[in-house]
């Protein structure tokens, strides 16, 4: 009983109701600590996976409610209710859990599409690299510099690096730029041997 309703006991035993205190069963806590819980991992999801690039209006809108929530959670977190009072806070908390999953959801399958698109993206270019390195040492490199190889061969580095850390909206624009500059390198190397 005492560890259910720490503040209704300290204020029963204050008065010396003793024998009232064992006779009181059934309050539980204005705020369930596991919704709590559950909404602070959906903002530490939502940080990591980030949310506020992605979709920056939603996780503002969810991050700005879960502030004002967490300030009245933890304004009431000593208080009691009875199980048949309704609770406001903890359907409120509930409601911005269940929107924080879809969030979470929705960013999910977009970073995995960006994810697809990357690893493609990347696969292209590194297939063109090795065609168009094999076709320069057909004509021994004579006609083309190795500075523009070098960016070539950085650029994809880098793709492949920002796509292993996760961040594949950043390696397709570098597996995009390496392509690009293959392209051109193509055009002159087909200029070239004419």
């Amino acid at each position: 009983m005492t560890s259910q309703c720490p503040r209704l006991t300290r204020i029963l035993l204050g008065w010396g109701a003793m024998a009232l205190v064992g006779s009181i069963s059934g309050c539980v806590e204005a705020v369930p600590a596991d919704v709590v819980e559950a909404v602070a991992h959906i903002d530490q999801d939502l940080v990591e996976l980030r949310a506020g690039e992605f979709f920056p209006t939603d996780y503002t809108q969810f991050s700005h409610q879960w502030m004002v929530l967490k300030a009245r959670a933890q304004a009431d977190e000593d208080l009691i209710r009875w199980p048949w009072e309704p609770n406001e806070l903890e359907v409120a908390l509930r409601q911005l859990q269940a929107e924080g999953d879809r969030i979470v959801a929705r960013l999910t399958k977009e970073r995995e599409s960006l994810r697809r698109s990357a690893e493609a993206k990347i696969a292209q270019a590194e297939n063109r690299f090795q065609i168009t390195t094999l076709q320069v040492s057909v004509v021994d490199g004579r006609f083309l510099s190795r500075q523009r190889s070098d960016d070539t061969e950085r650029l994809m580095t880098q793709a492949r690096v920002l796509y292993d850390q996760g961040q594949y909206d950043q390696s397709l624009i570098a597996s995009t730029r390496a392509a690009q500059s293959l392209f051109t390198r193509s055009a002159v190397l087909r200029g070239e041997l004419r």
